[in-house]
Protein backbone atom coordinates (compact mmCIF):
# COMPACT_ATOMS: atom_id res chain seq x y z
CA UNK A 1 0.00 0.00 0.00
CA UNK A 2 1.12 3.33 -0.81
CA UNK A 3 0.81 6.11 2.04
CA UNK A 4 1.57 9.78 2.20
CA UNK A 5 2.80 11.80 -0.59
CA UNK A 6 -0.95 12.94 -1.92
CA UNK A 7 0.26 16.30 -2.75
CA UNK A 8 3.42 15.30 -4.66
CA UNK A 9 1.65 12.90 -6.47
CA UNK A 10 -1.01 14.95 -7.71
CA UNK A 11 1.54 16.97 -9.01
CA UNK A 12 3.47 14.10 -10.94
CA UNK A 13 -0.09 12.82 -12.17
CA UNK A 14 -1.05 16.45 -13.46
CA UNK A 15 1.95 16.22 -15.98
CA UNK A 16 1.42 12.73 -16.89
CA UNK A 17 -1.32 13.54 -19.43
CA UNK A 18 1.09 13.15 -22.87
CA UNK A 19 -0.39 16.15 -24.52
CA UNK A 20 2.68 18.44 -24.64
CA UNK A 21 6.45 18.19 -23.29
CA UNK A 22 6.83 18.59 -19.54
CA UNK A 23 9.77 18.59 -17.64
CA UNK A 24 9.51 17.25 -13.72
CA UNK A 25 12.70 17.28 -11.29
CA UNK A 26 12.04 15.07 -8.34
CA UNK A 27 15.23 15.13 -5.59
CA UNK A 28 16.06 14.47 -1.83
CA UNK A 29 17.74 12.59 0.45
CA UNK A 30 18.70 8.81 -0.25
CA UNK A 31 15.85 6.28 0.97
CA UNK A 32 13.05 9.27 0.98
CA UNK A 33 10.71 7.28 -1.02
CA UNK A 34 11.13 9.75 -4.15
CA UNK A 35 11.81 6.24 -7.03
CA UNK A 36 8.47 4.73 -5.15
CA UNK A 37 7.00 7.79 -5.34
CA UNK A 38 7.53 8.40 -8.85
CA UNK A 39 6.58 4.71 -10.26
CA UNK A 40 3.15 4.98 -8.12
CA UNK A 41 2.22 8.02 -9.90
CA UNK A 42 3.30 6.38 -13.69
CA UNK A 43 0.99 2.98 -12.41
CA UNK A 44 -2.29 5.39 -11.47
CA UNK A 45 -1.44 7.04 -14.30
CA UNK A 46 -1.32 4.33 -17.21
CA UNK A 47 1.08 5.46 -19.06
CA UNK A 48 4.09 3.86 -21.40
CA UNK A 49 7.46 4.70 -19.63
CA UNK A 50 11.17 4.00 -20.39
CA UNK A 51 13.25 3.94 -16.96
CA UNK A 52 16.76 4.64 -17.35
CA UNK A 53 18.56 3.75 -13.92
CA UNK A 54 22.04 5.75 -13.91
CA UNK A 55 24.78 3.96 -12.28
CA UNK A 56 27.96 5.46 -10.54
CA UNK A 57 30.29 4.69 -13.60
CA UNK A 58 31.14 6.74 -16.97
CA UNK A 59 29.17 9.12 -18.88
CA UNK A 60 30.31 6.84 -21.77
CA UNK A 61 28.96 3.57 -20.00
CA UNK A 62 25.73 5.19 -19.04
CA UNK A 63 25.05 6.04 -22.43
CA UNK A 64 25.97 2.67 -24.14
CA UNK A 65 23.48 1.16 -21.33
CA UNK A 66 21.03 3.54 -22.25
CA UNK A 67 21.19 3.57 -25.81
CA UNK A 68 19.98 0.14 -25.48
CA UNK A 69 17.54 -0.49 -23.66
CA UNK A 70 16.21 2.89 -25.27
CA UNK A 71 16.95 1.04 -28.48
CA UNK A 72 14.52 -1.81 -27.26
CA UNK A 73 11.56 0.67 -26.11
CA UNK A 74 11.92 2.41 -29.42
CA UNK A 75 11.86 -0.71 -31.78
CA UNK A 76 15.14 0.54 -32.99
CA UNK A 77 17.99 -2.09 -33.12
CA UNK A 78 21.29 -0.76 -33.55
CA UNK A 79 20.72 2.76 -31.89
CA UNK A 80 23.93 4.36 -30.73
CA UNK A 81 23.42 7.81 -30.40
CA UNK A 82 26.91 9.45 -30.68
CA UNK A 83 26.58 11.42 -27.33
CA UNK A 84 23.79 12.73 -24.93
CA UNK A 85 22.15 15.51 -27.84
CA UNK A 86 21.65 12.75 -29.58
CA UNK A 87 20.32 10.51 -27.31
CA UNK A 88 17.83 13.12 -25.83
CA UNK A 89 16.70 13.87 -29.26
CA UNK A 90 15.89 10.88 -30.88
CA UNK A 91 13.69 10.01 -28.18
CA UNK A 92 11.80 13.33 -28.09
CA UNK A 93 11.48 12.84 -31.97
CA UNK A 94 9.83 9.37 -31.28
CA UNK A 95 7.30 10.59 -28.45
CA UNK A 96 5.83 13.20 -31.16
CA UNK A 97 4.14 10.04 -32.83
CA UNK A 98 4.44 7.69 -29.65
CA UNK A 99 3.95 10.07 -26.35
CA UNK A 100 5.23 8.39 -23.44
CA UNK A 101 7.71 9.52 -19.78
CA UNK A 102 10.92 9.28 -19.71
CA UNK A 103 12.02 8.70 -16.07
CA UNK A 104 15.76 8.80 -15.75
CA UNK A 105 16.75 8.08 -11.70
CA UNK A 106 19.54 8.91 -10.10
CA UNK A 107 20.51 11.85 -12.39
CA UNK A 108 23.09 12.96 -10.07
CA UNK A 109 25.58 10.21 -11.28
CA UNK A 110 25.40 11.78 -14.89
CA UNK A 111 26.11 14.92 -13.70
CA UNK A 112 28.67 14.39 -11.75
CA UNK A 113 30.60 12.42 -14.82
CA UNK A 114 29.72 14.71 -17.18
CA UNK A 115 29.33 18.41 -16.62
CA UNK A 116 27.48 18.86 -20.47
CA UNK A 117 24.86 16.46 -19.44
CA UNK A 118 22.49 19.12 -18.69
CA UNK A 119 23.47 21.51 -21.74
CA UNK A 120 22.81 18.37 -24.19
CA UNK A 121 19.30 17.87 -22.67
CA UNK A 122 18.68 22.03 -22.78
CA UNK A 123 19.49 21.88 -26.65
CA UNK A 124 17.31 18.75 -27.91
CA UNK A 125 14.54 20.34 -25.79
CA UNK A 126 14.63 23.80 -27.61
CA UNK A 127 14.99 22.43 -30.77
CA UNK A 128 13.39 19.33 -30.85
CA UNK A 129 10.28 19.57 -28.08
CA UNK A 130 7.58 21.51 -30.34
CA UNK A 131 5.04 19.01 -30.83
CA UNK A 132 6.73 16.33 -28.79
CA UNK A 133 4.27 14.49 -26.00
CA UNK A 134 6.82 13.43 -23.80
CA UNK A 135 7.31 13.70 -20.22
CA UNK A 136 10.92 13.79 -18.89
CA UNK A 137 11.23 12.98 -14.97
CA UNK A 138 14.96 13.73 -13.52
CA UNK A 139 15.46 12.17 -9.57
CA UNK A 140 18.68 12.18 -7.87
CA UNK A 141 19.64 11.70 -4.28
CA UNK A 142 22.23 14.05 -4.32
CA UNK A 143 20.64 17.07 -3.13
CA UNK A 144 23.32 19.89 -3.81
CA UNK A 145 24.14 18.42 -7.17
CA UNK A 146 20.21 18.33 -8.13
CA UNK A 147 19.50 21.82 -6.59
CA UNK A 148 22.40 22.76 -9.47
CA UNK A 149 20.32 22.07 -12.17
CA UNK A 150 17.99 24.87 -11.59
CA UNK A 151 20.23 27.17 -10.34
CA UNK A 152 20.00 30.87 -12.90
CA UNK A 153 22.74 30.57 -14.46
CA UNK A 154 22.27 26.52 -14.64
CA UNK A 155 21.40 25.41 -18.62
CA UNK A 156 17.99 24.09 -17.39
CA UNK A 157 17.06 27.03 -15.25
CA UNK A 158 13.28 27.54 -15.56
CA UNK A 159 12.86 24.27 -18.24
CA UNK A 160 11.00 21.94 -15.19
CA UNK A 161 6.89 22.32 -15.08
CA UNK A 162 7.43 20.95 -11.55
CA UNK A 163 10.32 20.84 -8.74
CA UNK A 164 9.70 19.05 -5.91
CA UNK A 165 11.53 18.38 -3.00
CA UNK A 166 10.79 15.31 -0.96
CA UNK A 167 11.34 15.38 2.49
CA UNK A 168 11.07 12.93 5.31
CA UNK A 169 8.04 11.79 6.87
CA UNK A 170 6.00 13.41 9.68
CA UNK A 171 5.26 12.09 12.66
CA UNK A 172 2.09 11.27 12.05
CA UNK A 173 2.43 9.92 8.61
CA UNK A 174 5.08 7.79 9.82
CA UNK A 175 3.09 5.91 11.73
CA UNK A 176 0.79 4.54 8.81
CA UNK A 177 3.53 2.65 8.17
CA UNK A 178 4.24 0.56 11.34
CA UNK A 179 0.93 -1.50 11.31
CA UNK A 180 -0.79 -2.16 14.39
CA UNK A 181 1.11 -1.18 17.78
CA UNK A 182 0.30 1.28 20.71
CA UNK A 183 0.51 4.99 19.93
CA UNK A 184 3.59 4.92 22.63
CA UNK A 185 5.13 2.44 20.25
CA UNK A 186 4.85 4.50 17.47
CA UNK A 187 6.05 7.08 18.91
CA UNK A 188 9.16 5.42 20.10
CA UNK A 189 9.82 4.03 16.80
CA UNK A 190 10.05 7.60 15.23
CA UNK A 191 11.99 9.19 17.87
CA UNK A 192 14.32 6.89 17.50
CA UNK A 193 14.38 5.81 13.56
CA UNK A 194 13.17 8.90 11.95
CA UNK A 195 10.57 9.54 8.86
CA UNK A 196 12.63 8.03 6.54
CA UNK A 197 9.96 5.34 3.97
CA UNK A 198 13.53 2.89 4.00
CA UNK A 199 14.25 2.73 7.34
CA UNK A 200 10.56 2.33 8.68
CA UNK A 201 9.90 -0.46 6.31
CA UNK A 202 12.97 -2.16 7.41
CA UNK A 203 11.82 -2.36 11.33
CA UNK A 204 10.16 -5.77 12.58
CA UNK A 205 7.53 -4.72 14.59
CA UNK A 206 6.67 -7.69 15.62
CA UNK A 207 9.22 -7.44 18.38
CA UNK A 208 9.66 -5.26 21.01
CA UNK A 209 10.82 -1.69 20.37
CA UNK A 210 13.59 -2.11 22.58
CA UNK A 211 15.11 -5.70 21.45
CA UNK A 212 14.83 -3.60 17.84
CA UNK A 213 17.23 -0.55 19.24
CA UNK A 214 19.47 -2.91 20.81
CA UNK A 215 19.98 -5.17 17.91
CA UNK A 216 19.19 -3.28 14.53
CA UNK A 217 20.82 0.28 15.94
CA UNK A 218 23.09 -0.09 18.69
CA UNK A 219 24.99 -3.33 18.07
CA UNK A 220 28.17 -2.59 16.41
CA UNK A 221 27.78 -2.68 12.88
CA UNK A 222 24.16 -2.21 12.68
CA UNK A 223 22.08 -1.80 9.76
CA UNK A 224 20.85 1.60 11.17
CA UNK A 225 24.08 2.68 11.97
CA UNK A 226 25.06 1.90 8.69
CA UNK A 227 21.94 4.00 7.56
CA UNK A 228 23.07 7.05 9.41
CA UNK A 229 26.94 7.45 8.55
CA UNK A 230 26.12 6.52 4.99
CA UNK A 231 23.64 9.61 5.52
CA UNK A 232 27.03 12.35 6.10
CA UNK A 233 29.47 10.51 3.90
CA UNK A 234 27.40 11.20 0.45
CA UNK A 235 26.45 14.48 0.95
CA UNK A 236 28.56 16.81 3.55
CA UNK A 237 32.17 18.41 1.52
CA UNK A 238 34.02 17.38 5.01
CA UNK A 239 32.03 14.73 7.14
CA UNK A 240 34.55 15.38 10.11
CA UNK A 241 33.40 19.22 10.41
CA UNK A 242 29.86 17.63 9.80
CA UNK A 243 30.13 14.89 12.71
CA UNK A 244 31.83 17.49 15.10
CA UNK A 245 28.66 20.26 14.35
CA UNK A 246 26.04 17.31 14.87
CA UNK A 247 27.61 15.70 18.10
CA UNK A 248 27.49 18.93 19.66
CA UNK A 249 24.16 20.29 18.36
CA UNK A 250 23.21 16.61 19.95
CA UNK A 251 25.11 17.39 23.27
CA UNK A 252 22.79 20.59 23.69
CA UNK A 253 25.19 23.45 22.19
CA UNK A 254 22.81 24.83 19.68
CA UNK A 255 23.72 28.37 18.78
CA UNK A 256 25.49 29.31 16.01
CA UNK A 257 28.46 31.36 18.07
CA UNK A 258 28.76 28.44 20.34
CA UNK A 259 29.38 25.75 17.35
CA UNK A 260 31.47 28.38 15.42
CA UNK A 261 34.08 28.99 18.64
CA UNK A 262 34.23 25.38 18.90
CA UNK A 263 35.16 24.02 15.47
CA UNK A 264 38.36 26.68 14.90
CA UNK A 265 39.06 30.02 14.72
CA UNK A 266 36.94 32.21 16.52
CA UNK A 267 37.32 35.03 14.25
CA UNK A 268 36.39 33.24 10.99
CA UNK A 269 33.39 31.69 10.15
CA UNK A 270 33.54 27.99 10.35
CA UNK A 271 30.46 26.60 10.60
CA UNK A 272 27.63 28.50 7.93
CA UNK A 273 28.02 26.18 4.84
CA UNK A 274 28.44 22.92 7.08
CA UNK A 275 25.00 24.00 8.45
CA UNK A 276 23.61 25.14 5.73
CA UNK A 277 23.94 22.19 3.81
CA UNK A 278 22.66 20.17 6.81
CA UNK A 279 19.53 22.28 6.61
CA UNK A 280 19.08 21.38 2.74
CA UNK A 281 19.56 17.29 3.56
CA UNK A 282 16.50 18.07 6.25
CA UNK A 283 19.01 16.71 8.81
CA UNK A 284 18.92 20.09 10.93
CA UNK A 285 16.35 22.53 11.52
CA UNK A 286 16.07 26.06 12.97
CA UNK A 287 14.16 27.02 16.08
CA UNK A 288 13.38 30.76 16.37
CA UNK A 289 11.85 33.14 18.71
CA UNK A 290 8.25 33.47 18.65
CA UNK A 291 8.47 37.16 19.94
CA UNK A 292 11.35 38.41 17.70
CA UNK A 293 10.95 40.39 14.50
CA UNK A 294 13.87 38.88 12.69
CA UNK A 295 14.97 35.32 12.49
CA UNK A 296 18.92 36.39 13.80
CA UNK A 297 20.40 34.25 16.65
CA UNK A 298 18.15 30.41 16.02
CA UNK A 299 18.54 27.32 17.91
CA UNK A 300 19.67 24.56 15.74
CA UNK A 301 17.88 21.16 16.38
CA UNK A 302 18.90 17.74 14.77
CA UNK A 303 16.07 16.98 12.78
CA UNK A 304 16.72 13.70 11.80
CA UNK A 305 15.81 11.36 14.63
CA UNK A 306 17.49 8.39 13.14
CA UNK A 307 21.00 10.88 13.70
CA UNK A 308 19.88 12.23 16.29
CA UNK A 309 19.69 9.02 18.38
CA UNK A 310 23.03 8.53 16.73
CA UNK A 311 25.09 11.26 17.84
CA UNK A 312 23.79 11.31 21.15
CA UNK A 313 24.66 7.98 22.12
CA UNK A 314 27.04 5.85 19.80
CA UNK A 315 28.96 8.15 17.84
CA UNK A 316 30.96 9.81 20.95
CA UNK A 317 30.70 6.37 22.71
CA UNK A 318 31.90 3.99 20.46
CA UNK A 319 35.40 2.95 21.96
CA UNK A 320 32.84 1.74 24.74
CA UNK A 321 30.24 0.05 22.78
CA UNK A 322 33.56 -1.90 21.30
CA UNK A 323 34.27 -3.18 24.65
CA UNK A 324 30.84 -4.77 25.68
CA UNK A 325 27.84 -6.26 24.75
CA UNK A 326 25.25 -4.08 22.83
CA UNK A 327 22.59 -4.69 26.23
CA UNK A 328 25.13 -4.14 28.77
CA UNK A 329 25.92 -0.85 26.71
CA UNK A 330 22.32 0.14 26.56
CA UNK A 331 22.00 -0.65 30.25
CA UNK A 332 24.86 1.46 31.08
CA UNK A 333 24.95 4.31 28.47
CA UNK A 334 21.64 4.73 26.95
CA UNK A 335 18.37 3.56 28.39
CA UNK A 336 18.22 6.18 31.91
CA UNK A 337 19.21 9.28 29.67
CA UNK A 338 17.03 8.03 27.10
CA UNK A 339 13.55 8.02 28.51
CA UNK A 340 14.47 10.86 31.01
CA UNK A 341 16.07 13.64 28.20
CA UNK A 342 15.99 12.36 25.21
CA UNK A 343 12.36 11.29 24.37
CA UNK A 344 10.89 14.68 26.45
CA UNK A 345 13.12 16.05 23.98
CA UNK A 346 11.36 14.09 21.38
CA UNK A 347 8.21 14.30 22.78
CA UNK A 348 7.68 18.22 22.20
CA UNK A 349 9.40 18.40 18.81
CA UNK A 350 6.34 15.60 17.90
CA UNK A 351 3.92 18.18 19.31
CA UNK A 352 5.03 21.29 17.39
CA UNK A 353 4.51 18.90 14.68
CA UNK A 354 0.91 18.12 15.59
CA UNK A 355 -0.16 21.63 16.18
CA UNK A 356 1.85 22.83 12.79
CA UNK A 357 -0.71 19.68 11.13
CA UNK A 358 -3.65 20.98 13.03
CA UNK A 359 -3.51 24.67 12.46
CA UNK A 360 -6.32 26.37 12.11
CA UNK A 361 -8.29 23.28 12.62
CA UNK A 362 -8.46 21.32 15.89
CA UNK A 363 -6.08 23.92 17.11
CA UNK A 364 -6.93 27.72 17.20
CA UNK A 365 -5.09 29.67 13.99
CA UNK A 366 -1.73 30.44 15.10
CA UNK A 367 0.59 32.82 13.24
CA UNK A 368 3.84 31.88 14.29
CA UNK A 369 5.65 29.24 16.61
CA UNK A 370 8.93 29.18 18.37
CA UNK A 371 10.17 29.82 21.48
CA UNK A 372 9.92 32.67 23.94
CA UNK A 373 12.68 34.26 25.78
CA UNK A 374 12.09 36.81 28.54
CA UNK A 375 14.60 38.70 30.34
CA UNK A 376 15.23 41.68 33.00
CA UNK A 377 16.48 42.36 36.46
CA UNK A 378 14.38 40.54 38.28
CA UNK A 379 13.27 38.01 35.77
CA UNK A 380 15.00 35.27 33.15
CA UNK A 381 12.50 32.76 32.01
CA UNK A 382 12.42 30.98 28.42
CA UNK A 383 9.51 28.66 26.88
CA UNK A 384 10.56 26.02 24.31
CA UNK A 385 6.64 26.27 22.48
CA UNK A 386 4.32 29.20 22.18
CA UNK A 387 1.93 29.58 19.79
CA UNK A 388 1.18 33.84 18.68
CA UNK A 389 -2.32 33.89 17.69
CA UNK A 390 -4.15 37.40 16.51
CA UNK A 391 -5.54 37.28 20.12
CA UNK A 392 -2.29 36.73 21.56
CA UNK A 393 0.12 33.91 23.12
CA UNK A 394 -0.62 30.33 23.71
CA UNK A 395 1.93 28.73 25.43
CA UNK A 396 2.01 24.90 25.17
CA UNK A 397 3.94 22.92 28.44
CA UNK A 398 4.95 19.64 27.02
CA UNK A 399 4.84 16.66 29.80
CA UNK A 400 6.72 13.27 28.85
CA UNK A 401 5.81 12.18 32.36
CA UNK A 402 4.85 8.44 33.72
CA UNK A 403 1.72 10.05 35.32
CA UNK A 404 -1.37 11.77 34.28
CA UNK A 405 -0.67 15.95 34.81
CA UNK A 406 -2.10 17.33 37.86
CA UNK A 407 -4.26 20.89 39.01
CA UNK A 408 -1.41 21.48 40.79
CA UNK A 409 0.86 21.18 38.15
CA UNK A 410 -0.87 22.89 35.99
CA UNK A 411 -1.32 25.87 38.09
CA UNK A 412 2.84 26.21 38.86
CA UNK A 413 3.66 26.30 34.89
CA UNK A 414 0.70 29.04 34.40
CA UNK A 415 2.04 31.24 37.53
CA UNK A 416 5.56 30.82 35.47
CA UNK A 417 4.17 33.43 33.41
CA UNK A 418 3.15 36.17 36.30
CA UNK A 419 4.42 39.60 35.78
CA UNK A 420 5.41 38.91 32.47
CA UNK A 421 4.18 41.51 30.15
CA UNK A 422 2.66 39.42 27.19
CA UNK A 423 -1.48 38.72 26.17
CA UNK A 424 -2.35 35.22 26.66
CA UNK A 425 -4.58 34.08 25.15
CA UNK A 426 -5.25 31.14 26.49
CA UNK A 427 -2.35 28.15 28.09
CA UNK A 428 -2.22 24.65 26.67
CA UNK A 429 -0.81 21.24 27.97
CA UNK A 430 0.49 18.39 26.03
CA UNK A 431 0.85 15.28 28.40
CA UNK A 432 2.25 11.73 27.17
CA UNK A 433 -0.12 10.41 29.99
CA UNK A 434 -3.15 12.88 30.02
CA UNK A 435 -4.77 14.59 32.95
CA UNK A 436 -6.40 14.65 35.95
CA UNK A 437 -10.00 14.81 36.48
CA UNK A 438 -9.99 18.20 37.27
CA UNK A 439 -7.73 19.33 34.84
CA UNK A 440 -8.94 17.54 31.73
CA UNK A 441 -12.82 19.13 32.74
CA UNK A 442 -11.13 22.73 32.67
CA UNK A 443 -12.41 24.02 29.34
CA UNK A 444 -10.35 27.37 29.30
CA UNK A 445 -7.36 24.85 28.78
CA UNK A 446 -5.99 23.44 25.47
CA UNK A 447 -5.00 19.75 25.72
CA UNK A 448 -3.77 17.51 24.25
CA UNK A 449 -2.38 13.75 25.24
CA UNK A 450 -0.04 11.34 23.06
CA UNK A 451 -3.28 9.42 21.89
CA UNK A 452 -4.31 12.71 20.85
CA UNK A 453 -1.63 13.53 18.38
CA UNK A 454 -2.85 10.07 16.48
CA UNK A 455 -6.37 10.67 15.97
Amino acid sequence: MFIGRTHELERIKRRLKLDQFNAILVYGRRRIGKTALINEAISQSSVECLSLLARDVSSNTNLNDFAKDAGEFMHQLGFNPKNFYEFFASLIEYSKIHPFVLFIDEYSFLRSYDVNIDSYLQKAIELHSKEAKLTIILCGSYIRIMQGIVDKEAPLYHRFNEEILLHAFDYYTASKMMGNISNEEKFLYYATFGGTAFNLKNIDYSLSFEKNLINEFIKSESFFEKEAIETIRREVIKESNANTILELISSGLRKHTDLNNLLGDSSKDNVTRYLKQLEEMDIIDKSFMVNSKSDRKPLYYLKDNLLDFYYTYLFKNIRARNIMQPEVFYEHFVKKDFYEHYLPRKFEEVVKEYLIKENGLSVPFFISIGRLYYHDLNINREFDVVLATKNGLIPIECKYTKSPLTKNLVEQEIHQWDNLPFKIDCFGFASKNGFSEEVASDTSLLLCTLDDLYK
